[in-house]
């Protein structure tokens, strides 16, 4: 698995690149992921979510097992103090981890986001 230049990746037993735009969110499982995608089958992967966020550095990590494509995002609210959600372009709605929400907030409002 490699990132190409053209905002994609390639994933191993697949001819054809996962465009970036493609992926809403990776939820982490153990070893595994799983890769949400947009009106797409979900894949699952042998790849850990530090793997992935090494390989994605674009992409925000929300929690122990979350990690979400910016560029998806549709809504940061935050509810409480310790109580902030997220929502996907295409309705998912994610809890951000109590010990993240300033990085989240920190990155979201970053400039090259």
């Amino acid at each position: 698995m490699r990132q190409q230049q053209t905002g994609s990746v390639q994933l191993r037993g697949y001819k054809v690149p996962l465009p970036l735009s493609e992926l809403l969110w990776l939820e982490g499982n153990s070893n595994y992921s799983l890769l949400h995608r947009i009106n797409a089958p979900n894949l699952m992967t042998a790849r850990t979510l530090v793997r992935w966020q090494k390989l994605l550095p674009q992409f925000i990590r929300i929690s122990r097992g979350a990690l979400v494509n910016p560029s998806h995002i549709s809504r940061l609210h935050r509810i409480s103090t310790y109580q902030v959600e997220i929502t996907l372009t295409d309705g998912t709605v994610l809890q951000v981890a109590r010990r993240r929400i300033a990085e989240v907030f920190k990155s979201f409002k970053a400039p090259n986001n």
